[in-house]
């Protein structure tokens, strides 16, 4: 654990340092070829329905690394995640851990796209980016821990041409804050298709083997109108979930954007979770994660590099979980250093 929180002060002193160098302008400064990452996600939320009426602040999220542009198509990238991950402990709110979420050397040249390292997932990648508000709320395979963000393994993307994309990935399938190693891999492909101008569609599978095979199938459709209006709706089914055979996982989300002036835009989202499980495991913890969720507000945008965020946020779970309905009123921040 000390290892752990000593990795935030030394990051946060490379990323300082690494930010003065580069603004040293030097055509010799090896930091001059690169760029820094910093991210934070923040809130103000309020409870709308809950007995004691809970409140207070967060900082949810903080992302500080940096990438740099080595030579003839190489590059790498390291940033630290510093949050509050909700599968350490139940006081995991009260405290702060750090773990490299991204430590990946790639290899980019025309059409290829070679990632190894921790690296980021393609589950959801495309689904985030169109969704929009990563810093209001997860998309749903990764707010339902159906997927990972990132992952310790290597992947390979190439676009065939403009209409068609493939992209495989093996990974150790643990995560990128849980990367002790076994037996098992998981891999995944993908095809991504753009059939016209702002519409794209997405298929992709991945599979690792334990107790059982845990098979994830994810299809998506987004479409975007002159940058201004989005929709996304995806269907996620997990076969095995938590490698528990007969346990299936289906998953549901649809939201939309509109950018009604330069600053300003509106925006939701559906969510309906749904489990199928054996008929001798109805007890199931996981089981009371079943429910429907609903997001909307309006977002102000000051500048590039600022986004405010005013939204109304609720659970509805299923009839036959012990989960409570909660509603929430949300302030939400996000912020970029560079």
């Amino acid at each position: 654990m000390k290892k752990r929180l000593l990795l935030v002060p030394v990051m946060i002193g490379l990323f300082l340092f690494a930010s003065s160098v580069r603004s040293q302008e030097s055509k010799n400064n090896f930091f001059s070829n690169g760029k820094p990452i910093g991210l934070v996600f923040a809130n103000f939320h309020t409870g709308l329905n809950q007995g004691n009426n809970p409140a207070g602040f967060e900082v949810r999220r903080a992302y500080l690394g940096y990438q740099f542009n080595l030579n003839k198509g190489f590059s790498t990238k390291i940033e630290l995640d510093i949050g509050s991950p909700n599968d350490i402990s139940s006081f995991s709110l009260l405290r702060r851990f750090a773990y490299f979420k991204n430590v990946y050397l790639q290899y980019a040249k025309g059409k290829f796209n070679f990632k190894f390292g921790i690296i980021p997932v393609q589950e959801f990648k495309l689904q985030e980016k169109l969704w929009g508000h990563r810093y209001i709320a997860k998309t749903i395979l990764d707010g339902h821990k159906m997927a990972f963000t990132a992952d310790l393994g290597a992947s390979a993307n190439y676009k065939v041409n403009d209409m068609v994309e493939i992209d495989l990935t093996v990974m150790n399938g643990e995560g990128y804050s849980r990367l002790q190693a076994d037996e098992s891999f998981k891999i995944g492909a993908g095809v991504t298709l753009h059939p016209w101008k702002g519409l794209v569609v997405r298929g992709y599978a991945d599979g690792i083997t334990k107790t059982v095979m845990q098979m994830l199938v994810v299809t998506f459709v987004g479409y975007r109108i002159n940058e201004k209006m989005s929709a996304g709706v995806e269907y996620d089914m997990m076969d095995n979930f938590r490698f528990i055979d007969g346990y299936r996982r289906n998953a549901f989300s649809a939201y939309a954007s509109w950018d009604f002036t330069e600053k300003f835009q509106l925006f939701a989202r559906f969510d309906n979770i749904v489990s199928d499980v054996p008929e001798m495991e109805d007890d199931l913890p996981v089981f009371d994660q079943d429910g429907t969720g609903l997001i909307a507000g309006i977002q102000y945008t000051p500048i590039p590099k600022v986004k405010l965020a005013l939204d109304y946020q609720d659970w509805y779970p299923d009839e036959n979980t012990e989960q409570d309905h909660y509603a929430f009123l949300f302030l939400n921040l996000e912020f970029r250093i560079w």
